[in-house]
């Protein structure tokens, strides 16, 4: 077994010599072996002080006895806790002058709880010494234990009450002395207590109060706390929390006290003492309890284990032992107090056990278990939202044996809430909805749930479903499934529940809407057996799709639905399967069979032509009649050629085609009038017979225009469009068209709608040419000789007269509008200012004007070449100058450096340019580094705007004087 480690001490006094001195002075006389000095030094000697009662030295008291000893208590940062009484000694060893005495022990830290478990061995040591002759030695002997009076663990109510009546303690004030006990070790705060008693009895009724109030706080708190029982004034020493002061010693107003806790009972003066407005269960126990304290043990061992592992900040708080006294009272039986606080109970469980802690906290984990199985036979109980939580976080760290229960748990509670009332199902969903954090525990719980309680599970998915009133929302819950309870999804009742809501989504008023939603859905389950990587979901999933189309099948008209609705019921047409098939009546037969021939016209490709007329063909002649009815309709506003080659099937007679030896035969002309009339005013028309010119069904074998196809564009054009080729647009379109036979035809057509002059001018086109050559050349002859007589008439006339408006003899503003005409505003006459023409007849120009006198001279020249006299305006214009800014300056500086920031502005200019001491540094803004001569230093700032108008210059004068000066 190993041996515990002995118990250090130490005396300090003033001597002739000590263990770090060798001359007289206060020091170290003696201390045990194992003592270091460095810690002597720093850490045990600044507690050996002892300030004397200012009342008993004013009247030179010099009876020792009176004087009152300091008991001091701290616990060292190596974790060692240093107990130590310091006295008053009237004569040192001179006989001369007074000094004072302290004897310390120091307990290693890992023997300080037994100390701290039984205050009198702190409060009750008689084997402190109060003198010691240095010639007995410098070394003391280790201790293994100190001697002390032991007293009654418990206080009698009479001592009790008589310390706290004699001292003017009440409740209040009590509960605020252990209330700033707790909070001190927290906050930092010192804890300044003034007893109303006489200087001489004050250290021993201090240690009397200590006494009750240690044994009233939990041990955490022990072990930090530190005090002192008696000190003339206020004193901050680190590791103090509550100090004892002389009465008086407290000078008022003293802002290092104000903001710590002060007790002056002498003075009824009290500071940042008041309770938090709360209820304090922990302190009202304390109170009810001070004369029984030895009843606390039991409930500071509760607390001992629940603080284990927990960090400091939250094992020192008061509001965590309220939590705790109310576990441990819940714990003793207190099933009122439980019910009163259910949630919090549960919340302060799972507050103090965790994974590390949970095998050392038996007394909380057997209380969970307690309370847990409790409410679970209580018949009438729900779980809040708060207490479900509570159960989940533990069941993040609890045993197997517990996780078990937690689960049943769930269920019961579950199942409970279900059976409460009509709508009891939204309060067990709230407890599911709590579950979902834990995939496993869901689906754990949700079959466990099924296999015991069947309906209560069907009931909560079809709570879910009936909240998916969408596509995507079904989708979602589904999706929700598959992640949190694959099982679930491979019973029978959900895929049932899934029907229901997908035949709910499917009665709509829209047909586009129903059809959109059944592709959806179609898809969706198509293709989730493999975005699952499941293939159980296979007939699941087959299932669904056939429920779809059946239901589909059964409202579908195809009279009523739209090019899109029959393009989104590719999913169904596409590929009849044989299952589908076998579920369908010869009525719904019939309906897939037409829609499947409209939707292979609609979205055919070129390569299947021919087995789409094939198909056609096996028509008879009434489905044939209503597809191409069906088609017309469907295809009246989608005619364009990306649709071309589909319309054409909506004309085709098969009987016709037979007969006549061609691959098929079509009515063109019904085409034709189909496109322009659906198309009118538009050139959709043109861009068929464009495109017309390269399908073989508009072509015989030998690539030419087909006779009949002719005939009834011929027909087309005389009945609906005489006036085709008038249309410039038009007549290149069709005359472009790349096959030479339909150009060759539209070229007749164009002559026959061509005017009657057009088609004489076609025939007598040789006699016009030979005319027209004869003009040509007369024309010309004069053309060439008009200008130079025209010239010389204009040379020989009169002068032109120009008008100049008037214009301001000063101008306000940078520019001005200048204004002249000749007369009668001839276009012929050429108008020039300043030497530069502007234009002919009248003119109107913005001219800007320049800083000072502008001149303008106006004149007029005709064709000829004469010049009008020349008129002259002048206008006068101020230019303003650039605005320049200044951040202020100071006048003297001793930096040998300077920021200058310079600002300007110009109305003519946004960037006008910045010079510093005639240098440019810059536009608009800028801040520039000023480097200063010891001395006087000039600075010119001046700004410049693009026409260089300059500021005026600003001088700024600046006295470096420099450090050294």
């Amino acid at each position: 077994m190993e041996s515990r480690k002995p118990i250090q001490q130490q005396y300090f006094t003033r001597d002739r010599e000590g263990v770090f001195r060798t001359n007289e002075g206060f020091d170290t006389v003696a201390k045990s072996e194992g003592l270091d000095a460095a810690f002597i030094k720093t850490t045990l000697n600044p507690y050996c002080v002892y300030k004397a009662p200012k009342e008993l030295l004013g009247r030179n008291e010099e009876n020792e006895a009176l004087y009152p000893e300091a008991l001091v208590v701290f616990h060292a940062e190596n974790g060692d806790m240093v107990i130590s009484r310091s006295c008053y000694v009237g004569v040192d060893f001179t006989g001369q002058r007074s000094t004072s005495f302290t004897h310390q022990f120091v307990v290693p830290k890992d023997r300080k709880e037994e100390f701290l478990r039984e205050p009198e061995r702190l409060l009750q040591i008689n084997s402190f010494q109060s003198a010691y002759d240095i010639r007995e030695g410098k070394v003391l002997p280790e201790l293994n234990d100190i001697g002390y009076r032991e007293a009654a663990r418990s206080r009698s109510i009479d001592r009790t009450e008589l310390l706290l009546t004699r001292l003017g303690i009440d409740q209040i004030r009590f509960q605020q002395l252990v209330y700033a006990v707790m909070s001190s070790v927290a906050n930092k705060k010192k804890i300044y207590i003034v007893l109303d008693t006489d200087v001489t009895d004050s250290a021993e009724l201090a240690k009397d109060l200590l006494d009750l109030l240690y044994r009233s706080i939990p041990y955490s708190t022990r072990r930090q706390l530190g005090f002192m029982t008696f000190n003339s004034e206020p004193e901050g020493k680190q590791g103090l929390h509550i100090v004892f002061v002389e009465k008086g010693g407290i000078r008022q107003p003293d802002r290092n006290v104000e903001r710590e806790h002060l007790f002056d009972f002498s003075n009824q003066r009290f500071l940042n003492t008041e309770l938090p407005a709360q209820e304090h269960f922990f302190l009202d126990m304390i109170w009810k309890k001070r004369h029984t304290q030895d009843q606390l043990d039991p409930l500071f061992e509760f607390i001992e284990e629940a603080l284990q592992g927990i960090n400091s900040q939250t094992a020192v708080k008061v509001q965590t032992y309220d939590e705790l006294y109310t576990l441990y009272e819940i714990e003793q039986g207190n099933e009122v107090l439980y019910e009163a606080n259910r949630d919090a109970a549960m919340q302060g469980i799972v507050t103090y056990v965790n994974a590390e802690t949970l095998s050392s906290k038996v007394r909380l984990n057997q209380l969970f278990i307690t309370l847990t199985r409790r409410d679970l036979m209580n018949g009438e109980f729900l779980p809040s939202p708060d207490y479900v939580n509570c159960l989940l976080q533990y069941y993040a760290f609890a045993d197997e044996g517990v996780k078990s229960l937690l689960d049943n748990c769930f269920m019961i509670f579950i199942n409970r809430a279900a059976n409460r009332s009509d709508d009891g199902m939204s309060e067990a969903a709230q407890i599911f909805d709590q579950l979902l954090g834990r995939e496993s525990m869901f689906d754990s719980v949700m079959m466990g749930l099924y296999t015991q309680q069947a309906g209560t599970a069907e009931r909560y998915v079809a709570y879910r479903m009936a909240k998916a009133v969408s596509v995507k929302a079904l989708m979602e819950e589904i999706r929700f499934w598959i992640q949190h309870s694959e099982s679930i999804v491979q019973q029978r009742f959900f895929a049932n529940e899934v029907l229901k809501r997908v035949k709910k989504l499917l009665q709509t008023d829209s047909v586009h809407k129903q059809l959109e939603t059944a592709n959806a859905l179609y898809r969706y389950f198509d293709e989730l057996p493999e975005r699952s990587g499941n293939q159980q979901y296979e007939d699941f999933c087959g299932q669904l799709k056939l429920e779809i189309r059946l239901d589909l099948l059964d409202s579908l008209q195809p009279g009523n639905l739209e090019y899109e609705d029959i393009v989104q019921l590719g999913f169904m047409l596409e590929k009849v399967d044989q299952e589908l098939n076998s579920h369908l009546d010869k009525r719904q037969k019939q309906t897939v069979h037409l829609l499947s021939t409209i939707y292979k016209v609609l979205l055919m490709s070129k390569k299947e032509d021919s087995e789409l007329v094939k198909a056609i063909d096996r028509l008879d002649t009434l489905d044939l009649e209503r597809i191409q009815e069906y088609l017309k309709k469907l295809l009246f506003t989608k005619v364009g050629p990306e649709h071309f080659s589909k319309i054409v099937y909506a004309f085709y007679r098969p009987s016709l085609g037979q007969a006549s030896g061609y691959e098929a035969e079509f009515d063109y002309y019904g085409l034709l009038d189909y496109i322009a009339s659906t198309t009118r005013g538009s050139h959709t028309i043109y861009d068929f017979l464009v495109w017309s010119a390269e399908d073989t069904r508009f072509l015989n074998m030998r690539q030419v225009m087909d006779a009949n196809y002719k005939a009834a564009v011929s027909k087309y054009f005389d009945n609906h469009d005489p006036r085709a080729f008038r249309d410039k647009e038009v007549k290149q379109k069709l005359l472009a068209t790349p096959n030479e036979s339909f150009v060759t035809f539209f070229k007749a057509v164009k002559l026959r709608q061509s005017g009657k002059l057009i088609r004489f001018a076609i025939k007598n086109r040789r006699k016009l040419v030979r005319t027209g050559l004869v003009i040509a050349t007369l024309v010309i002859i004069l053309f060439v000789f008009r200008n130079p007589i025209s010239m010389l008439i204009a040379y020989l006339g009169p002068a032109p007269v120009i008008v100049v408006e008037a214009l301001p003899a000063e101008a306000t503003a940078s520019t001005v509008t200048l204004q002249a005409s000749a007369s009668n505003a001839d276009p012929e006459i050429k108008l020039y200012v300043n030497d530069q023409l502007i234009g002919n007849g009248k003119i109107s120009t913005t001219i800007d004007l320049k800083d000072g006198l502008n001149v303008f001279e106006f004149k007029a020249v005709n064709r000829g070449g004469k010049a009008s006299e020349v008129v002259k305006k002048q206008v006068t214009y101020a230019m303003p100058a650039p605005i320049v800014t200044i951040e202020a300056l100071p006048e003297t500086t001793r930096n040998s450096s300077i920021q200058l920031k310079v600002g300007a502005a110009d109305i003519q200019d946004p960037s006008p340019t910045i010079f510093v001491n005639g240098q440019a540094v810059g536009q608009t803004s800028v801040s520039k580094t000023i480097e200063l001569k010891a001395g006087e230093n000039i600075i010119e700032i001046k700004a410049a705007n693009k026409q260089g108008k300059m500021s005026e210059p600003i001088l700024k004068k600046i006295k470096y004087e420099s450090a050294g000066r």
